[in-house]
């Protein structure tokens, strides 16, 4: 890639196909197509090959976006709320982002992403081992959590939709349950 700056048109058609995209695979999951996502972005499916000449080079770009999303949101959390509140705040934002995007969680388990995705996604982790090394300094999370915990509880909690609730407020409750198994005791 140029070192040139993207033309304000290039720019802007590049984020209506980003917004396209994800709207696509959020409703029609991973067989979404190249010539579905140029239609929802209103651009010619050409404008969308120059921009992403594959779909997982579009999936990597979504991924990479939602991952400096959560980089950004863990930092806000930080400076705005107490450490136990920021991780928690965090984690539930982070487990019902991946809960609307599982099927792109699901490509890039086997695709790996860009390089690019991978750098974003390992600034996001050492963003959340920072919220969480605080929250267990601030006596609001167990010492015995580690990253490799965190991860297999978004699992767990991911793993729930298959059991859906009635409704979004059982959902929360349920989350609510799992997230309370995090807290340090109060004994």
């Amino acid at each position: 890639m140029s070192d040139r700056p993207i033309r304000a048109d290039a720019r802007e058609n590049r984020a209506k196909i980003l917004a396209a995209a994800r709207s696509a695979f959020e409703a029609i999951g991973p067989d979404a197509n190249l010539r579905e996502i140029a239609r929802r972005a209103g651009v010619a499916q050409g404008t969308v090959h120059r921009h992403f000449p594959t779909k997982e080079a579009l999936f990597s770009a979504i991924i990479t976006d939602r991952f400096r999303e959560l980089t950004r949101l863990a930092r806000q959390l930080s400076a705005d709320c107490a450490a136990g509140e920021a991780f928690f705040a965090f984690l539930g934002a982070t487990v019902e982002q991946a809960r609307h995007n599982r099927s792109l969680s699901s490509v890039f388990r086997a695709a790996g992403g860009s390089q690019e995705m991978q750098a974003a996604g390992q600034e996001m982790g050492d963003e959340l081992g920072r919220l969480l090394r605080e929250a267990q300094a601030a006596g609001a999370v167990r010492g015995d959590i580690d990253l490799a915990d965190l991860h297999a509880v978004a699992s767990a909690v991911l793993a729930m939709d298959t059991h859906p609730a009635a409704d979004s407020k059982d959902r929360a409750k349920r989350v609510a349950i799992v997230l309370d198994g995090l807290r340090a005791s109060r004994t």
